[in-house]
Formats: structure tokens, C-alpha cells, sequence
């Protein structure tokens, strides 16, 4: 099978879900045998040497990348204000990277050509005037809107919150405009499927979790129970909202009662406001080399999102390295996790304190959610498994 997949980003380096998930994919259906063909923006903030992508990416696809500057600029931010249309999408647009598509379809036949989320969606009606004979699917990460409508939500400043509501609904407003232009949807859970549904999506339906390298992510004796994480892209606002809200509002009572344990953050780009907390037990790290490395040594990971949509790569690969989650809901939502069993849910700083203490005192506890959170990833979310699904669907296409 022929694929072209359609990126806003380069996937690499491996720092954050949506990168990662680009590229299990791109892998996996090299792996699985098919030719592929990256076509991806490089915004200039995360320059990457031409040999490092070569290296990296050359053994599973032919990568054509093209450098855009998506940072947001004032003038055209608040300009925007006064349109319709969606900034946050409007910064993904490219001439050269458009007329590049064309001159591809032009002289390529694929049999997919799979466009990666809302953003690169942009190009939409580009790839379906030069598409050929080609299916044309949306491989939708998250619901974007989603997204902001929660974030929204939650902003205590009524300026703030005026304009994360304004960019939730023109984000939704695009994502309605293109649910019906493709041969397929396949978002990442059966719940944001069933939303797009209701949106008013018609076309078929096909939920595809992102894979996982479960020999990458795999179990290490060393683990500490005393040693608690959180690691994700601190760009990502509910990420920040996040881990915010867990430390200023939940850990203090956790330390309180349980003062031998440390809870660490990693990520990329953290912000200077998180890099110079001082709060006991609480070791701020920033970007880390090897996330494994980083993860080996410490038994549980907190996920405490308020806001988000899609699926959190991050507790699937704490799960097959046989970490103990600890989740909102709304973090492990499209997961198909048993409760108590996979995984353990608390929404509120109360519920965090109580499942601390439940989960602290009980080792026959501790051992069932290690062992059943690997177990559900080689069932279910190992990278092969997925992308076979995946490829059995697009051949019945």
C-alpha cells in the first residue's frame, strides 16, 4: 500500500504525544511492508538537523519538509479578531508547502493519503483536487475544540476566558465545515468519534488508538513506590493546566501525610514560573534526554488534566512499562481501562488525597495495576496490533 501522510510537524524528536504518535504510525506501516511518503511543516522554533531526520526517519519513509514560522504574532492575532476564521489554523498555512502537494499528486499515485489532525487539514481541498484514485482519510488526534471549550471553562479571567471561547468555536466551526470532505474519519477514541458523529459527521468511522513500542516502554526493577511523575509537552496548555493545579492544590496534603514521597516534572519547554517553585518533595527537571530513562526509577505517574480531548500517549506508555496511573478522567478518557483494575480515577484534590492512602497502604493493589496496565497495552495499544487494524481498514476502503 502507497501512503502519503499530511503533517504539520515533523515527528521527531519522540518529546510529545502528538509527535509520537505520527510517529509509531509512519513506522508501523513501514514495518508492515508499506511504501510512505512523509510530507511535513518544520516551524522554525524546533529546528532539526537534515541528518538527524535522515537518520531517524529515512529508514521508514521519503521525508519532505518544509520550514514555516507558526509563532503566534500580534498583529495578525488580533487582526484575526475582527474575521471569522480560525487563527489557530491559519498559522499552519504554507505557499510553498501547498504548491509542493501539487506538484506531488501530480506526478505520484498513493492509495491513502492520510492528513494528520485540524491543522494540516487546512489542505483539504488541495489533496482532493489532485488526490487521483487515492482514499483520503482525516486521522483526527483530538477534538480540537474540545480542547479550548474546556480550557475555557476553567480560566478565571473573564478576558481569558472570552478569548479561548472565541477560538473553541471557530475551531469548531472548521472542524464541522471538513467532517464530510473525506473517505473516512479515524479519530483516536470511540468517544471523540461519537462527538464528531453528533456533529454531524456521515461519512465512515474508524477509531485508532496510537500505538505502542511496548519494547521501548517496557517494565524496570528499579522502580521506587516512594517516586512519583508527571511528564508531557508543558507547551500544551492543559498539560500546564495541569500540572499547576496538581501541585499548588493537591500535593501540599499529599506531602503532608505522606512526606517521603517526591514528585518530578519533566517535559519541554517549562515555563520559568514552574522552573523556580520551591515547594517540598517537588523537583522541577525541564526536558529530558530518554523519557524511559527518566520514568525506570519511579512507580507512579499522575495525570491530572482538567482540560484535553483524544487519548494521552503518556499513560499508555507508562502502562506498558508497568507504572501504577493515576488519572482524571477526563486524562484517561478513550482508554478502555477497568477502574481499580488498570488504573486509579480521582477528579478532585479530596479523591487524589483518598486514593493516595488506598494506594500506599495496599501492595496486592500496587502489583494487580502493574501488571494489568501491561497486559491491557500488548492486548490492545501495541504499535503492530494497531496498525494492522488500521491497515485492514483502509484495504476493505
Amino acid at each position: 500500500m502507497r501512503i502519503l501522510q499530511v503533517s504539520n510537524r515533523i515527528p521527531y524528536p519522540l518529546n510529545e504525544g502528538g509527535t509520537i504518535g505520527i510517529y509509531n504510525y509512519t513506522r508501523g506501516f513501514s514495518e508492515a511492508g508499506c511504501e510512505v511518503v512523509l510530507m511535513a511543516l518544520a516551524p522554525q522554533k524546533h529546528p532539526i538537523e537534515p541528518e538527524v531526520l535522515q537518520r531517524e526517519l529515512g529508514p521508514f519513509c521519503e521525508l519532505h519538509t518544509f520550514p514555516i514560522n507558526t509563532d503566534v504574532k500580534p498583529i495578525p492575532a488580533l487582526l484575526n479578531l475582527f474575521s471569522n476564521r480560525s487563527y489557530n489554523v491559519d498559522r499552519f498555512y504554507s505557499t510553498s508547502f501547498e504548491q509542493a502537494l501539487i506538484s506531488l499528486l501530480s506526478e505520484r499515485t498513493f492509495d491513502v493519503i492520510q492528513i494528520e489532525g485540524t491543522f494540516p487539514a487546512l489542505y483539504t481541498s488541495t489533496i482532493l483536487a489532485h488526490r487521483k484514485s487515492a482514499r483520503v482519510i482525516l486521522r483526527q488526534h483530538n477534538v480540537e475544540f474540545q480542547i479550548w471549550e474546556r480550557l475555557a471553562r476553567n480560566a478565571t479571567n473573564p478576558l481569558k476566558k472570552w478569548y479561548l471561547s472565541l477560538l473553541a468555536k471557530r475551531l469548531k466551526a472548521f472542524e464541522i465545515k471538513h467532517l464530510n470532505q473525506y473517505d473516512a474519519l479515524v479519530p483516536v477514541t470511540p468517544d471523540d468519534g461519537e462527538l464528531f458523529q453528533k456533529m454531524g459527521c456521515t461519512i465512515p468511522v474508524f477509531p485508532s488508538p496510537a500505538g505502542i513500542d511496548t519494547e521501548r516502554w517496557h517494565p524496570a526493577k528499579e522502580a521506587r513506590l516512594q517516586h512519583i511523575f508527571h511528564i508531557g509537552s508543558l507547551e500544551w496548555m492543559p498539560n500546564l493546566e495541569a500540572v499547576e493545579w496538581f501541585i499548588h492544590e493537591i500535593w501540599p496534603s499529599v506531602h503532608v501525610q505522606h512526606p517521603e514521597l517526591h514528585f518530578h516534572v519533566a517535559g519541554k519547554a517549562m515555563p520559568e514560573s514552574l522552573k523556580s517553585i520551591s515547594i517540598p518533595g517537588v523537583h522541577m527537571i525541564g526536558e529530558v534526554e530518554s523519557a524511559p530513562d527518566f520514568i525506570a526509577d519511579k512507580a507512579i505517574t499522575v495525570v491530572p488534566l482538567k482540560s484535553g480531548s483524544g487519548i494521552r500517549l503518556k499513560i499508555l506508555e507508562a502502562m506498558s512499562a508497568g507504572k501504577i496511573v493515576i488519572s482524571t478522567t477526563i486524562g484517561a478518557q478513550g482508554i478502555r481501562y477497568t477502574s481499580d483494575s488498570d488504573i486509579l480515577l480521582a477528579d478532585t484534590p479530596e479523591q487524589f488525597m483518598e486514593v493516595f492512602n488506598r494506594l500506599l497502604s495496599n501492595q496486592e493493589l500496587q502489583q494487580k495495576l502493574m501488571q494489568n496496565g501491561r497486559k491491557l497495552i500488548e492486548e490492545e495499544y501495541s504499535n503492530q496490533s494497531v496498525i494492522k487494524r488500521l491497515l485492514d481498514f483502509y484495504a476493505a476502503l
